[in-house]
């Protein structure tokens, strides 16, 4: 099943923009650097002395009768180079709104910075997004612990930024702000891009593979690793490897992590066949204990008999590991 069937659940931000950094204090803030979506710069009139700041915007509150107290944070990739992924993730929020998660959405700045890090600008952006949300949780009916996030390609390497090295300031201080917490209790790297040494900056030149390929040592593992969920598809030209050598360094430290992989998938969580990625996702929260459990057997129940019908069909080592 594509994501992309759920059309009819598409859901945008809306309302206000928050704004992370305060006139004249963005840290590393370069004159080619823009804060906004594809969509955003396609727009008549769009005027990028306008937005050169990072900025998050919440999306539509879940209906009263499903809302939990999580909170997920939309992280769209582009190489970092543009923040392009709102359509595909539209489905995808309706489908995480549908089961009681507070969602808001994050744009960084892009495209990349000079003579700094790919990411830096991005990671800069991505902490202190995360202190914003953190208080406003009160006035969105969520719980400050109960705070995570998703996103995909460059996006899925911002997420593990945060998720794994959130003991590493990526700024100075620069206001009260900063005196708030930028850890994360989960993070969903969807198919993350730049993750080992031999594709820092562009597709894995050796597939992931090789004695000397590891894991950029940007990510620390450090004491606030959180649990995180990772899908990748196994022709993706940003390795696999990634992910599965990331999922294995967690378990090996006791970290809950789960991996799931579609065999004959490329690039980008929106050309997955087989992996119903908002479910994993929803299904992995509920596992976590984030958000109530509801048919969870059923659920996978249902995916080993699917897996048994493709056994028969031929179409093994599909199977989702967790």
């Amino acid at each position: 099943m594509k994501i992309n069937e759920f059309n009819e659940v598409a859901v945008f931000p809306e309302g206000k923009k928050y704004y992370l950094w305060p006139e004249g204090k963005m840290p590393d803030a370069q004159p080619q650097q823009i804060a906004a979506t594809t969509e955003e710069v396609a727009a008549e009139g769009f005027k990028p002395e306008d937005n050169r700041v990072a900025y998050i915007q919440w999306f539509r509150p879940p209906a009263e009768n499903v809302r939990t107290d999580a909170c997920m944070i939309i992280i769209s990739g582009g190489g970092y180079f543009s923040c392009c992924d709102m359509p595909s993730f539209a489905p995808f929020v309706g489908r995480l709104l549908e089961a009681g998660i507070n969602c808001v959405n994050f744009i960084y700045r892009t495209p990349r910075p000079q003579n700094i890090p790919i990411y830096q600008t991005a990671w800069e952006d991505g902490q202190r997004a995360v202190r914003m949300v953190r208080t406003q949780a009160a006035e969105h009916g969520f719980s400050p612990d109960k705070i995570g996030v998703v996103g995909c390609s460059a996006g899925s390497h911002l997420c593990m930024l945060l998720a794994l090295s959130s003991l590493t300031p990526a700024y100075k201080p620069i206001d009260k702000l900063d005196d708030v917490s930028c850890k994360v209790a989960w993070a969903i790297p969807m198919c993350p891009a730049y993750v080992l040494t031999d594709g820092l900056l562009e597709p894995n030149t050796q597939r992931g593979h090789g004695e000397d390929v590891v894991l950029d040592d940007v990510f620390a593992f450090d004491g606030n690793s959180c649990p995180c969920c990772f899908m990748h598809g196994g022709l993706d030209q940003y390795s696999p490897m990634g992910s599965v050598k990331a999922y294995r360094r967690l378990r090996q430290m006791g970290v809950p992590a789960e991996l799931h992989l579609e065999a004959n998938a490329v690039h980008g969580f929106a050309n997955y066949n087989r992996l119903d990625t908002p479910q994993i996702a929803i299904d992995f929260l509920r596992r976590l204990g984030v958000i109530p459990a509801h048919n969870t057997l059923e659920a996978d129940m249902a995916a080993i008999a699917k897996w048994e019908q493709d056994r028969l069909a031929g179409k093994q080592g599909e199977l989702d590991i967790i």
